[in-house]
């Protein structure tokens, strides 16, 4: 059996600990979680807003509203446009996923998929901006 003196038992715990402690911290900073919105205030109501050219938000809604829609049934018309809201957000899931986007294709906009639209929007965006660039170059060239 191997035995190691006092000291670097010791050194080699602290190790450790310090290791363990570094890992969870980091793994912390990484998540991001879209469920609750930041700096939400009690006794506010928030209601998420998600637009398919636009980064996911969260936005500021009357409780009193809030409550009487969610209580009342829905028409005929709200349930076909909700069903349709969820076709659309699946086919978006769909293209999210066949351009490498790890997401589970559920018709919702869960966290993968708001962090998967973030970097499809972020990368779109520079896709654009590179388009823009070689356009000024050719013209200038011209």
């Amino acid at each position: 059996m191997l035995q190691l003196c006092p000291e670097r038992s010791l050194k080699l715990m602290k190790n450790i600990i310090l290791l363990i402690l570094l890992l969870t911290f980091t793994s912390q900073l990484k998540a991001q979680n879209y469920d609750l919105p930041p700096n939400s205030k009690a006794g506010k109501c928030y209601e998420r807003c998600f637009d398919y050219e636009k980064r996911f938000e969260w936005k500021e809604v009357d409780c009193a509203k809030f409550k009487a829609e969610k209580n009342r049934e829905k028409t005929q018309e709200q349930l076909i446009k909700f069903k349709q809201q969820k076709i659309r957000m699946v086919k978006y899931q769909e293209k999210l996923k066949t351009l490498g986007y790890e997401i589970d294709i559920t018709g919702i906009a869960d966290n993968k998929t708001i962090i998967a639209h973030h970097k499809y929007l972020k990368k779109k965006k520079k896709e654009e901006k590179r388009k823009r660039r070689a356009e000024k170059r050719k013209a200038k060239s011209e």
